[in-house]
């Protein structure tokens, strides 16, 4: 399915959130579709621009604890069966602003209502199961790694030494059959800072999961530990906890308000506030709806989702007055899990993983 790029959408562009172009928002109407076209999807990247690859000489390289090491060149992979789905994707730093933000920075997220670092499309690609398959899996393989062509200088620590992006799924992960090297986004192939020629796609997962620029998987017979596997995108626990660290994967459940959007002034009489919600690969059941700060809620209506897409959702609201309100959502998954109240990760005030129910302040105006 190819996305059209329709008159409002190119009126809309993306919103730099760092200094070193590295990262990039969608605006808050770019989220109010259930596809987010291309150009308006969210761009994270630990270093700025997208790395050359030379296509004449490219080869995917898989390799470790295999029968069989293959070098796939792209058009080998193009050539396998290929699978189509929508997937949603999030950063797992995308949430409401933490206070301890420095204040530019939380100047520039509040033009997205603190949550442009998310967006749905359709992928098409290979089902990593194939490629392993064909590479031949040993008894003792437990991890596998991929390697990405983006390196350089940790944009944190500033170290000038360089680390290559790299991120390991589990085996059972791996071998998932919606676990993709995506190749094409909302029908079109991919652009060069969402990781063309080839990325992975982990349905349900974080962002971070997602190596873009994909050269290199490499089998191991033990769990990875590299630099962005087990220094990033980590959240610190309590005293009372039984581990120091949790390695965050799996999205959480979370929902959002996309209309009105930010800033919008409606009108009286009934409007349908509108979002989305999602909780990775498990089903979200229930969103819940309030006009009044949290004082009180409604239950919204769920429309049907496409593969791993967000659900979107509507709720009928009749506003009789003139003034200001604060809306809320909160969404229900098919676990039981609820969005909390308040933010769940205040150990390192890092954000990550950051799910709290938010308030979505709206001026309604005499129509």
């Amino acid at each position: 399915m190819v996305v059209s790029k329709t008159r409002s959408a190119q009126k809309l562009e993306l919103i730099p959130t760092n200094e070193g172009g590295r990262s990039f928002a969608s605006p808050p109407k770019g989220l109010q579709t259930a596809i987010t076209p291309n150009e308006l999807f969210y761009i994270r990247n630990h270093w700025k621009g997208a790395p050359e690859i030379a296509m004449a000489s490219y080869r995917l390289a898989v390799d470790g604890e295999v029968d069989l090491p293959l070098h796939l060149t792209y058009e080998e992979i193009r050539a396998m069966p290929a699978r189509r789905f929508q997937v949603t994707f999030e950063c797992c730093g995308n949430g409401p602003v933490p206070e301890y933000w420095a204040k530019q920075t939380r100047s520039v997220m509040e033009k997205v209502s603190g949550h442009g670092i998310m967006g749905n499309a359709e992928w098409a690609g290979v089902s990593l199961a194939q490629v392993l398959d064909k590479a031949g899996l040993k008894p003792s393989a437990v991890s596998v790694v991929f390697t990405g062509a983006d390196h350089g200088p940790d944009e944190v620590v500033g170290d000038p030494s360089e680390v290559t992006y790299e991120r390991s799924l589990p085996v059972e992960k791996a071998m998932h059959p919606d676990t993709l090297l995506a190749y094409e986004m909302n029908g079109e192939e991919l652009p060069p800072l969402h990781g063309y020629p080839l990325r992975l796609v982990v349905p349900g997962w974080y962002g971070m999961c997602s190596v873009k620029w994909l050269v290199g998987i490499h089998v191991l017979d033990h769990e990875f530990d590299g630099f962005y596997q087990t220094e990033r995108y980590r959240v610190m626990n309590g005293p009372d906890a039984d581990t120091f660290y949790t390695y965050l994967t799996r999205m959480k459940v979370k929902s959002i308000i996309t209309g009105p959007s930010i800033g919008e002034a409606i009108p009286t009489g009934t409007y349908v506030v509108a979002g989305a919600a999602w909780s990775g690969e498990d089903d979200v059941v229930k969103v819940d709806v309030s006009t009044d700060g949290g004082k009180t809620w409604g239950q919204a209506h769920l429309l049907p989702r496409a593969g791993y897409s967000w659900y979107r959702w509507e709720y009928p609201w009749e506003v009789l007055s003139a003034g200001g309100y604060v809306l809320m959502s909160r969404a229900t998954n098919a676990r039981g899990e609820t969005q909390p109240m308040e933010f769940p990760n205040k150990w390192d005030g890092l954000g990550y993983g950051n799910n709290m129910v938010f308030a979505h302040a709206v001026e309604v105006r005499d129509a």
